[in-house]
């Protein structure tokens, strides 16, 4: 669980710090459609540091894995904030652990509420992430939501429970529905669109902010930059 690389997003003015490793093991993650390769060497705080420290950027966003299981994330995080003066986000969590000081927002995937399915598909329990869910939000830190739907396992029902949960913190924070992307060895069929579409219609009966994504195996292959612009990085470090 290491930070392997720095990039950087001019059109947004968005550095990225990015991480390797996560402590899920979740049955369903696409990555594994992805041949990732382990990063043949990592870097220093103070090389990602000096990196960022270049770089003429309003964001820093931290991403790769899951970004909290790297020990140093609070020290940079706090750096980008504190000395930096720009806002830091984690581009995307699992919620194992609360996002430390520093940290200004965050985007938490919420797998499923079942405690046996969560324990089963990744690992460890519901009740964990739904608990630093909402600690994070207790202590200022502003959130964004997503699920993956998945017919079978994680269903539009769910989904539905899910919305609930996250309008009885705060029906304002954004939420994203994915629609799963089959990946080897797993049984689950991908949702129509339609299926996506009417988890989010259901969703917005809880909450304000609600959006949609549902990709091809062959769109999710494609260099994310060619999806959108968002992802065009420039690496630094």
């Amino acid at each position: 669980m290491a930070i392997h690389k720095v990039t950087y997003n001019p059109d947004y003015r968005r550095g990225n710090v990015h991480n390797h490793g996560c402590g899920f093991k979740c049955t369903w993650c696409s990555y594994r459609l992805k041949e990732r390769e382990m990063p043949c060497r990592f870097l220093h705080d103070d090389e990602v540091k000096t990196a960022l420290s270049n770089l003429d950027v309003d964001r820093v966003h931290f991403i790769g894995g899951e970004p909290t299981t790297y020990p140093g994330l609070a020290e940079l995080a706090s750096f980008a904030h504190d000395e930096m003066g720009v806002v830091t986000k984690l581009g995307h969590s699992n919620g194992a652990r609360v996002p430390p000081e520093g940290i200004d927002e965050a985007n938490i995937s919420i797998k499923t509420l079942k405690e046996n399915i969560h324990v089963d598909h990744c690992g460890v329990p519901s009740s964990m992430v739904q608990s630093n869910f909402r600690t994070a939000y207790e202590n200022g830190v502003k959130l964004d939501a997503s699920s993956v739907l998945i017919p079978g396992l994680i269903d539009v029902e769910e989904i539905l429970r899910i919305a609930e949960f996250v309008s009885s913190i705060d029906d304002t924070i954004p939420y994203h529905i994915i629609g799963y992307i089959p990946v080897p060895d797993a049984p689950w069929r991908r949702p129509s669109f339609e299926e996506v579409q009417r988890a989010e219609a259901g969703a917005k009966q809880w909450l304000k902010t609600v959006t949609l994504s549902c990709w091809s195996e062959k769109e999710w292959s494609m260099d994310p930059a060619e999806r959108d612009q968002r992802y065009r990085k420039i690496r630094v470090a």
